[in-house]
């Protein structure tokens, strides 16, 4: 496998599908340009380009990671035909929230989720993981959950679990 294959994996392990599909299919409902998607991000045009071709695999600036995850949702509105594309666009163009202790919290979170979910998925397949947490159920039923949660589930369910354990 290539760099650009194995780092659109990372990003589908880590945001459910290659950064290039996510926010090409965002930047078509809302009929922008990648330079437009790239001022919403808060990104730089270059930084999105190579987001989205696979040369860097993720978004390290939480507040970026959390415009995108707000768009994504937001356009997965538009896609239900709950939401038009215009309202889309003054949500997004409202000032992102400041970074308090809980928005760190969960961008922290995050992250952290999302490395050990790329380390579980680098190392076996969503099936040996269901397997061995199976074996596990019985005798190490938390084992079990971390297996699969992190081995088989989507990134925003390992988040969740993440910021829960988090916050004790």
């Amino acid at each position: 496998m290539d760099d650009v294959s194995a780092n659109r994996a990372q990003q589908a392990a880590l945001y459910g599908a290659p950064l290039g599909e996510v926010i090409g299919h965002c930047a078509g409902v809302l009929g922008l340009r990648q330079q437009e998607v790239a001022a919403l991000l808060g990104l730089s045009a270059p930084m999105v380009s190579q987001l989205m071709s696979a040369r860097r695999i993720k978004i390290a600036n939480p507040v970026a990671a959390e415009r995108l995850r707000t768009m994504v949702e937001l356009v997965a509105q538009v896609d239900d035909g709950l939401l038009d594309a215009d309202e889309v666009m003054a949500r997004m163009h409202q000032p992102a929230a400041p970074l308090t202790s809980t928005t760190r919290t969960s961008a922290r979170a995050a992250q952290t989720s999302d490395e050990v979910q790329a380390l579980f998925r680098a190392t076996a397949s969503a099936a040996d993981y269901l397997q061995a947490a199976q074996r596990l159920d019985d005798d190490f039923p938390g084992i079990a959950t971390l297996l699969r949660i992190y081995g088989t589930e989507r990134a925003d369910r390992a988040q969740e679990h993440t910021l829960r354990l988090q916050r004790g």
